[in-house]
């Protein structure tokens, strides 16, 4: 199948000549024609498989015997294959760098279908947690404490072991839709998103004051800080 690569063939031809024949036969015209037709099959077999080689041969001659041309006919053909160290080394190594390519080959081929695989997930999470997820600030905060509760919340099939479910439910109840924290939150964040940067500064800072004036020290210094670092 390499055409760098070759058998060393010993043929043996029996053969006669044609009594009809107008032309001089040629003594060499038989192993000619055995020749021919033992390197048509040869193009199709394995230096390192010398012994199935023979018997391809063989088998793939016989079927076009009788051979005839120039006065001669070939009655049957016998081959014997060998194949020299030299070449043999040469197809070994030939063989172990066709089968390094195909494992090369098919470790970019999967590596490329996972990547592939990888992207098409990324994108469904990321149309999930926008059009189920976030468009819900519900849904959101159930996903937000879910997620932070459980190991394997790909799989995950219900909340983790030990949820009070009394708790979950008066939490998400708190986020549904139209509830009035949800509301204003919105309104927040509609009005925030129309100030300038200077604006929101100064909103924060008045924030600040406010919680302060609560009460709640902690929150109104980490309000000021976030002030300070408003770009």
């Amino acid at each position: 199948m390499d055409r760098t690569l070759s058998f060393t063939a010993e043929i043996r031809a029996t053969w006669r000549y044609h009594t009809d024949s107008t032309t001089v036969p040629s003594s060499h015209t038989a192993s000619l024609l055995a020749r021919q037709e033992i390197e048509k099959a040869a193009q199709h077999c394995d230096v390192l498989r010398p012994t199935a080689a023979e018997q391809d041969i063989a088998t793939a001659v016989r079927k076009c015997l009788p051979l005839t041309q120039d006065g001669v006919v070939v009655l049957d053909v016998q081959v014997r294959i060998t194949v020299d160290d030299s070449t043999r080394e040469a197809a070994l190594l030939a063989e172990r760098l066709r089968q390094e390519y195909q494992r090369k080959r098919e470790r970019l081929r999967r590596d490329h279908e996972l990547d592939d695989l990888a992207q098409r997930q990324a994108r469904a999470r990321e149309a999930f947690l926008r059009e189920e997820i976030l468009s819900d600030p519900a849904a959101a905060r159930l996903y937000g404490l879910l997620e932070g509760a459980s190991n394997n919340w790909p799989r995950l099939g219900g909340p983790p072991a030990g949820t009070n479910l009394e708790e979950l439910v008066r939490e998400i109840r708190q986020w549904q839709p139209g509830q009035r924290w949800v509301t204003a939150a919105q309104l927040l964040h509609t009005f925030v998103s129309g100030l300038s940067e200077e604006g929101r500064k100064e909103l924060l800072i008045i924030f600040s004051d406010a919680v302060r004036a609560f009460g709640d020290e902690h929150t109104a210094h980490r309000l000021a800080r976030l002030s300070s670092e408003e770009r």
